[in-house]
């Protein structure tokens, strides 16, 4: 068996989120002429204080239609029975590693469970092994990899890219948080936050406080 970590890691963001989605919402108010100021761009201190400011608003109305024209890509490290739950999230794009064509010829990749004692862990640590063990005697028997993977078990670490708007991802985050969430999906979705959060700080803010 080969342990990994949970991980998550921004491979992309849409650029000046928070002026982009000022812009669009103004549109709704009809106060475009709000954004203008001495400065050249929009970007200046005045600015991104009138702009945070404007954002929070609009997350206090619940007016969130428009975080959906910012976006985030992740790559995720986590293990397939978090991943069985993440997919369910419909208004999300993935594309995972797939266990028909990959051959863990070197050993099971596992992401360890969050155990609260000794006897839970070695009845884990024992069942990995007999799972490994079946899937080598798969493979040596010829059956490929498609077949083998019927005995792995759902801690078997799998590496997803996920594609969201930020929207979605606030969606994700807050019930992924939740106190009653699978445990292992509440550490991956604080490190989705922690990594997100600073591309743009008004949109997760407010969800940040909530942890607090």
């Amino acid at each position: 068996m080969l342990e990994v970590e949970q991980s998550a890691e921004l491979i992309q963001c849409t650029p000046d989120a928070g002026w982009l989605i000022e812009r669009i919402a103004r549109v709704c108010y009809h106060s475009e002429d709000r954004m203008k100021c001495d400065c050249p761009d929009g970007r200046c201190p005045r600015c991104a204080a009138r702009r945070d400011a404007f954002l929070a608003s609009l997350i206090k109305r619940r007016h969130e239609s428009v975080f959906e024209h910012a976006a985030a890509t992740f790559r995720l490290m986590t293990d397939r029975g978090v991943t069985h739950e993440l997919v369910r999230h419909r208004l999300a794009s993935y594309t995972q590693s797939s266990t028909r064509y990959i051959r863990y010829a070197e050993g099971v990749p596992a992401v360890r469970p969050l155990f609260t004692s000794p006897e839970r862990e070695g009845a884990w640590r024992e069942a990995m092994r007999q799972a490994e063990k079946a899937y080598s005697a798969l493979l040596d028997a010829g059956a490929p990899p498609q077949e083998a993977r019927d005995v792995l078990p759902a801690c078997t670490a799998a590496i997803i890219f996920v594609t969201a708007n930020f929207r979605e991802w606030r969606h994700i985050i807050r019930l992924r948080l939740a106190k009653d969430a699978h445990p292992k999906f509440r550490v991956l979705a604080h490190l989705i936050l922690t990594s997100l959060a600073p591309c743009c700080p008004v949109f997760f803010s407010d969800i940040e406080k909530e942890l607090a």
